[in-house]
């Protein structure tokens, strides 16, 4: 695969789809954007306009650091984060065209090499929320080896959230809402753990890996503390107990735990249809 320096080892990505078309550029000008950068903690931010350490977006993804080291228990690290912001969307997109022709479109990738964490996004309407899901990956590669990709992912879903929201990702809510709905969802944490490559996860799958990242930190202090110990035995041996093993541990059914958590938060958000005689949402047993 073709890189600016260097090829990569291990790529974790995610972000909605963007929309296709690119307007052909001079290769000279397909470069990462380098007339600026802003050091922010491990963020060092490079861009083409003006951007200040005190802007608000680099402020709150300052502060994301801190409530990943609260909320999941995690260390904090020094290991630089490198964020691409690029102006340009068709610069952008020609650019990933050239370098990473087998990405699918998106507005905003994370990669890890061996050496480096990097962050590449546009610069757009969307930009926080891609932002603070991007660099949450980042926070997480360095100081949790090992990260299943489910995992990975749903936290990152639960903190693309604004800070202040408690991880509520409504699209994904209502997403699941409607599926329960149907009767099209039955969620199964051991299928999510067999997930290695992202491109092999659909947004229903997003969906799902939110909605057990919500139900960990979200439901009972129990069900945080298997999160907590989870990470603890990565770090320390580089490896785990699924988590799905652990909650069958405290949980005589999980799965049927995680359709009770999302009814109850979607009735709290509004997303539940109040037909059920008292307005209640339908809660499993």
């Amino acid at each position: 695969m073709k890189s600016p320096r260097n090829a990569l080892v291990l790529l974790v990505l995610l972000g909605v789809l963007a929309g296709e078309g690119c307007v052909p550029l001079a290769t000279s000008r397909l470069t990462l954007p380098a007339g600026q950068t802003v050091v922010r903690d491990q963020l060092v931010v490079h861009s083409d306009f003006r951007l200040t350490a005190s802007h608000r977006l680099i402020e709150e993804l300052a502060a994301r650091r801190i409530d990943l080291k609260n909320r999941l228990g995690v260390p904090l690290s020094d290991e630089p984060i490198h964020v691409y912001l690029f102006e340009d969307a068709n610069r952008f997109e020609a650019f990933v065209r050239l370098y990473y022709p087998e990405f699918p479109p998106r507005r905003a990738y994370f990669l890890e090499t061996d050496t480096r964490l990097e962050v590449y996004a546009q610069w757009g309407d969307r930009v926080a929320e891609d932002l603070r899901h991007e660099v949450t990956h980042g926070y997480l590669h360095s100081v949790v080896p090992n990260l299943p990709l489910w995992l990975d992912e749903g936290l990152a879903e639960y903190f693309e959230v604004p800070r202040g929201s408690r991880g509520l990702n409504r699209r994904h809510l209502a997403e699941l809402v409607g599926r329960l709905q149907l009767g099209q969802w039955e969620p199964d944490l051991k299928r999510l753990e067999a997930f290695d490559r992202p491109f092999d996860m659909t947004q229903d799958d997003y969906a799902e890996a939110w909605a057990w990242a919500h139900f960990l930190l979200e439901s009972s202090p129990d069900h945080g503390r298997v999160l907590h110990e989870y990470f603890l035995a990565l770090r320390r041996h580089g490896s785990a107990e699924p988590i799905s093993e652990r909650l069958s541990r405290c949980l005589a059914e999980p799965e049927a735990a995680l359709v009770e958590h999302v009814e109850r938060t979607a009735a709290g958000a509004d997303l539940w249809p109040a037909s059920q005689g008292d307005g209640a949402a339908s809660v499993g047993t």
